[in-house]
């Protein structure tokens, strides 16, 4: 089974509609499958992570902000609800725009740079695919697209919804 990492945009109302009841996470993001306001950065999602911050996801024990943020935050929707791997974990509009701007202090070539299959395969980055030919282009086309979900969500005062599934 895959894990994938998926990222939902929410205005403040919806965000504050599935606060009060978490119940309706799980309908409200696959129902926005295949549409501008859900994306998923395929298996993806550990190795951007790493890329920025340095570390993998299970070296992490307490959140790094803001870069971190693209899986973890202080925000957790709803401990109790696991969406496969996890429970969902939420930003504010604000914390979406304070990600944003660091995310935008990184260029496609900084993130290409910076990008070490050896390492990432060696730190047991999921999927350990690293050190394959197409990797890089894979992970950098998931960032681009994470950048652009961000910069949009940013635009216009979303919050945002990650969970891994």
């Amino acid at each position: 089974m895959s894990m994938i990492g998926y990222y939902l945009r929410l205005t403040e109302t919806e965000l504050k509609d599935v606060l009060s009841d978490s119940s309706i996470l799980e309908e409200k993001a696959f129902e926005q499958e295949g549409q501008a306001n859900l994306i998923d950065i395929d298996k993806t999602w550990e190795a951007i992570f790493f890329v920025l911050t340095g570390h993998g996801l299970a070296e992490i024990d307490e959140v790094i902000a803001p870069l971190s943020w693209l899986l973890l935050s202080d925000h957790v929707v709803d401990e109790n609800q696991d969406f496969g791997y996890g429970p969902a974990y939420y930003l504010k509009p604000s914390e979406v725009r304070q990600l944003n701007e660091e995310l935008k202090k990184v260029s496609n070539d900084d993130f290409k740079n910076r990008f070490n299959g050896v390492e990432m395969d060696k730190a047991g980055i999921y999927p350990e695919i690293w050190q394959e030919n197409e990797s890089l282009e894979y992970v950098t086309e998931n960032f681009e697209l994470l950048k652009v979900f961000f910069d949009t969500a940013a635009a216009n005062g979303y919050a945002m919804i990650t969970f891994i599934s």
